[in-house]
């Protein structure tokens, strides 16, 4: 479907589509997906009107520390290079040196020329990720791991405007490389073949994609059957017995999608009642999600 549309759906029949919020979402995500797709699927990720500074791993507190030199953030660009201890907005897609960081060991100095993504995936690959900072302490260790000089290293801090369908604050977020400045659609997909990246596309393309939350519609079947035979059919143990026969034969009927078969008591805590000299009567409920 288009985004609007998986959008509607997912909303009518489950909670809404997908939002993720860590890495452990997106394996996840993927692991849902049939092997035999390769292919792009749709999230619940859309391009806003308001745009944040947010740090690479999702945080958003900016507001605490931000050592912006004077006439910066000039507006023009989205990534944030640090130099000699002030800030600088720059464009996303030049190449310079870099500074990971680590949560046990600080922050490290790449001293390879890369665009801010595939920076960013440089450092989730080998470290935690692109340097954070957090105050002036944290500036100065930044500071002390270039030894203060003047080059251009890129730090985790960039401007996006993309929120969640379901309006939740989650900053997380898990671009391809080029992407989201890559102006290439206002809608947001997982690639399947690109270790769950996402990547901008057109809304109105039409792709798979993935909801979350429970189905709305469980539709109950009640089906009632008359037993012959000498066995206490109230037997706990012999109804359990006749439940996994029922779904055996189920699943050979390529019912697959049946689930939560269960006996229906009736208000005497009963489910047989015997109705002549050798015949019970026999109900139970099946319900199923619909595919």
């Amino acid at each position: 479907m288009a985004w609007t549309d998986a959008q509607s759906y997912c909303r009518e029949r489950y909670t809404d589509l997908a939002t993720v919020d860590s890495m452990d979402d997106v394996n996840r995500m993927i692991n849902t997906v049939n092997d035999g797709y390769s292919g792009s699927v749709w999230i619940g990720l859309q391009k806003g009107t308001q745009s944040n500074w947010i740090w690479s791993n999702g945080e958003d507190t900016i507001s605490q520390y931000s050592p912006w030199y004077l006439g910066q953030p000039s507006g023009g660009e989205d990534c944030v290079f640090s130099n000699n201890n002030a800030w600088f907005d720059y464009w996303c897609g030049n190449a310079l040196w870099f500074l990971c960081y680590n949560e046990s060991t600080g922050y490290i100095r790449i001293n390879s020329a890369k665009n801010w993504t595939d920076a960013q995936s440089y450092c989730r690959q080998h470290y935690t990720d692109l340097a954070i900072v957090h105050n002036s302490e944290e500036q100065k260790q930044l500071c002390a791991a270039i030894n203060c000089d003047w080059h251009w290293y890129w730090i985790g801090l960039y401007k996006e405007s993309w929120q969640w369908s379901d309006q939740r604050n989650f900053n997380f977020r898990n671009w391809a490389a080029g992407h989201p400045f890559i102006n290439s659609g206002d809608c947001a997909a997982m690639s399947t073949t690109d270790s769950g990246k996402w990547v901008r596309y057109s809304c109105d393309q039409k792709y798979p994609f993935i909801c979350y939350g429970e189905e709305k519609f469980v539709k109950r079947q009640t089906v009632r059957l008359n037993v012959d035979g000498n066995h206490n059919m109230n037997d706990p143990s012999v109804q359990t017995s006749i439940l996994n026969e029922i779904s055996k034969k189920l699943k050979i009927m390529g019912l697959n999608g049946l689930k939560n078969i269960s006996w229906r008591k009736d208000e005497d805590g009963k489910v047989f009642h015997l109705t002549g000299r050798h015949t019970t009567n026999l109900n139970y409920v099946c319900k199923y999600i619909r595919n």
